[in-house]
This record gives C-alpha cells, sequence and structure tokens, in this order.
C-alpha cells in the first residue's frame, strides 16, 4: 500500500512505519517518536532508506508523492559509482561520503571462499565508534543540513542501517526523542530487511558452492544492538554525554539546534 503519512492520521502508527518500494528494502518514516518532553517528530518530514540505485518508475513516483524535497547520500565514491543512485525530478541531490565500506569487503570476499573470518560484527562495532571519533563532520553537515534548509528529506547509505542508523539516532536524540525509542528504530532494520537477508544468505551460500559460511556473515547484513550503543559509549567517553557531543563535537549551537527541533518537532 503506497501510503502518504502526512496526510492521513490513519498511517500514522508503527504498523505503516515501513515504506514499501519496489527497489529499496529498509526505507522507513521517522515521523511520531514522542520526546522526553511530550512532543512528537512530525510525519512526513524526515525518511531513511538503503540505497536507491535500484528504485522503479512507481518507486520514484511514490517517493515525489510523499514531498521529498532532499535526498542525503552517505556513501563512498566507490559504492556511488557501482550503484548511482535514481534521484526523482525535483529532489536536490546531497553527498556527504563516508568512506567506511574499505574493512569490510575484503574479509566478506574472503569469507565466501571458505576461509573463517572471526566475528565479522566486531567490524561494525568500530565503524560506529569512528562515526563519532572521525566523521564528526559529515554528521554536522547533515544536521545543518536539515536545520538550515527546513525540507522533507530523505538520507541513506547503501544498507541504510550503518551510517544512516547512526544519522537518525543522533538527529532523534539531538531533538529530545529517548535512548530507548532511538535504538528501538534502530533495531527495525532487522525485522524490516529478515526476508531480503535471509534470501541473499541463501544464494551466497548456493554460488559459493556452501563453502560460504553465512553465518559468519549474517551479523553484517543486520544490526545488533552492541552495534549502536559502540557509538554512544564512544560518545560518553570522549564527551561525557549526548548534549555535549552535540554542542562540542558537532558543534551544533544553540540557534541551530532550536531550528531542528522547529523543522522535525510538532508543535505542542
Amino acid at each position: 500500500m503506497k501510503v502518504i503519512h502526512k496526510d492521513n492520521p490513519d498511517f500514522q502508527t508503527e504498523e505503516y512505519r515501513k515504506i514499501f518500494l519496489d527497489g529499496t528494502h529498509n526505507t522507513r518514516e521517522l515521523g511520531g517518536y514522542e520526546t522526553t518532553d511530550g512532543k512528537k517528530v512530525k510525519w512526513g518530514v524526515l525518511y531513511r532508506s538503503d540505497k536507491l540505485s535500484d528504485l522503479s518508475t512507481d518507486d520514484q513516483e511514490y517517493l515525489s508523492s510523499l514531498g521529498i524535497k532532499n535526498v542525503i547520500d552517505f556513501r563512498s565514491s566507490n559504492e556511488k559509482s557501482e550503484d548511482p543512485d535514481l534521484i526523482p525530478d525535483g529532489m536536490r541531490y546531497i553527498q556527504l561520503p563516508i568512506e567506511a565500506d574499505g574493512a569490510i569487503r575484503p574479509k566478506v570476499e574472503a569469507m565466501m571462499r571458505g576461509q573463517d573470518q572471526g566475528d565479522l560484527g566486531e567490524l561494525l562495532v568500530e565503524a560506529n565508534a569512528e562515526f563519532v571519533s572521525k566523521y564528526k563532520g559529515v554528521y554536522k553537515d547533515f544536521l545543518e543540513t536539515l536545520a538550515n534548509e527546513q525540507k522533507p528529506s530523505l538520507f541513506h547509505c547503501t544498507a541504510g542501517k550503518d551510517r544512516a542508523g547512526f544519522a537518525a539516532a543522533i538527529t532523534l536524540l539531538a531533538v529530545g526523542v529517548p535512548m530507548e525509542t532511538v535504538i528501538n528504530d534502530y533495531m527495525k532494520t532487522n525485522e524490516y530487511t529478515k526476508e531480503f537477508v535471509d534470501d541473499y544468505l541463501k544464494k551466497i551460500k548456493l554460488y559459493s558452492l556452501n563453502q560460504a559460511d553465512v553465518d559468519q556473515l549474517r551479523p553484517i547484513m543486520g544490526v545488533e544492538e552492541r552495534f549502536i550503543i559502540a557509538a554512544m559509549d564512544r560518545i560518553v567517553e570522549d564527551y561525557g554525554s549526548i548534549e555535549n557531543f552535540i554542542a562540542e563535537g558537532l558543534e551544533i549551537d544553540d540557534e541551530t539546534l532550536g531550528k531542528l527541533k522547529n523543522f522535525l518537532l510538532e508543535e505542542s
């Protein structure tokens, strides 16, 4: 069902949070989440997704009907050249690359040749911590874009779970959504992509002539709470609190934070 949340309160529920597209597996609305002071994130202003390189014509028309004006791509230059986004007419394409895919790919290739690579999930623990220590500038630009442009936006990486997952987390935390809610949203990736991941791993096992240990690959196909917790632990370790990270690490001043809240939150 092609629902438009902002126009119909009946669709403003968890049941309809996932956006069903032919060419993506992990697209969702971020509206409706409640803040600690009783406000709610507006429906129809912020979406997160996996890559947009396989969008059908119907998908592009649907995204346009949602009123999305900005598409923000966190993928590396290699990822974008291999699978360029299909951007619907009238949308601005903003590139905020995070070159974080290099360490994972060779290990996956080795695993598919039957070589034991241990706990691949540890790579994503490290990657999430690095979002805090190495990519503050990218996430600063992301929050400032949302705050200053005040336009309905969709942001994504390749699988829509790590780089985009941290972007969703820090945005929701910045406007006052509690950590428990943020982690629940983060973990929805496993629910939304289960069918796709199961099918993909079956193909990997088949194509590798049963050499690949797909149980090793599964952790990096989804999310685990330890991944996002690694980022939050690094924030507390380096800055003392989420608030300090936003103010000092990302250098988001009070005026910009106010604009972000004005854009994302319903009036009380």
